[in-house]
């Protein structure tokens, strides 16, 4: 295959050449891959939760306030990572981003986010030292994926 100027190859075209059947099918597989994405996401997020509140005793009047509660930790999160972002860029110019203070961070948004969760939602009960457990619980589990991740990035700069 030669690959022309503009990066595409002879037979390739833009999207703004392909004809509207063609335009239909790839906008709907890429809404597809997104919801799929979000809906694993999501899945993550319900099944850990569930298995949180049922080892610390949780308790939920049903499986769809349970749901409900989960919707909302989660639409309450991604500002709440925008918060975590923005700690963890002002630490690295202190110089001080280290794994406490990234815990302590994550520990305090999640915290905030399901106490936001619980006022909301009447037909979950958590008391306030529970609150706090699973938060911290929720903080070890990010903070440990996210060195991870980063140890990960690190090592393939090195590589290159």
């Amino acid at each position: 295959m030669v690959i022309g100027v503009n990066g595409l190859g002879e037979d390739d075209k833009s999207f703004k050449e392909e004809s509207f059947g063609t335009k239909v099918v790839i906008i709907i597989a890429i809404a597809v891959l997104i919801m799929g994405a979000v809906g694993f996401a999501f899945g993550v997020y319900y099944f850990g939760l569930l298995g949180i509140f049922n080892l610390v005793g949780v308790q939920y009047d049903s499986l769809f306030s349970f749901f409900l509660f989960v919707v909302l930790f989660f639409l309450l999160g991604i500002p709440g990572e925008l918060v975590v972002k923005v700690f963890e860029v002002l630490l690295s110019f202190l110089s001080a981003d280290n794994i406490s203070t990234r815990f302590l961070i994550n520990g305090l948004v999640n915290w905030s986010i399901l106490s936001l969760a619980d006022f909301f939602m009447d037909s979950i009960y958590i008391s306030q030292p529970t609150l706090l457990g699973i938060a911290c619980i929720i903080a070890i589990i990010e903070t440990v994926l996210d060195k991870d991740e980063k140890r990960g990035s690190q090592v393939k700069k090195q590589q290159q």
